[in-house]
């Protein structure tokens, strides 16, 4: 007898999470960044925000995927930019989700270090 999971049980796990997330979460999530302070870039895209800081005018860019949301931070002066945040695990709460990127934000913010956002999402499996 088996006894794991078809790749197709797989995939139709995660496109129900995925679905839930697009459907539930997605609009909650967007709502609170932008009490935050991230301003889509335009009406046409609203899964893709920015946030500037007031001193510097550097951005962190917040884009919002069919299976990830990553926040990139750009340095105006060189246009380097800078991974400082992936949400792979669509299945967490609005307010994880914006805790998680909140935190990556104040990591590079204060320190310049990138905050460790994977053990933060809760997908490390131990098997």
């Amino acid at each position: 007898m088996f006894n794991f999971p078809t790749f197709a049980e797989l995939e139709e796990a995660r496109d129900k999470i995925n679905a839930d997330f697009h459907r539930n979460t997605k609009p909650i999530l967007i709502e609170r960044l932008q009490h935050f302070g991230f301003e889509a870039i335009s009406d046409d895209t609203p899964g893709i925000m920015q946030l500037a800081e007031q001193a510097t005018n550097n951005k962190y860019l917040l884009t919002i995927r069919q299976y990830e949301i990553t926040v990139c931070f750009q340095h105006i002066k060189n246009d380097q930019q800078i991974k400082i945040c992936e949400i792979s695990n669509l299945a967490l709460s609005a307010h994880a989700m914006l805790d998680i990127i909140i935190k990556s934000i104040d990591c590079w913010l204060q320190y310049g270090v990138v905050y460790d956002y994977i053990q933060a999402q809760n997908i490390n499996s131990k098997d």
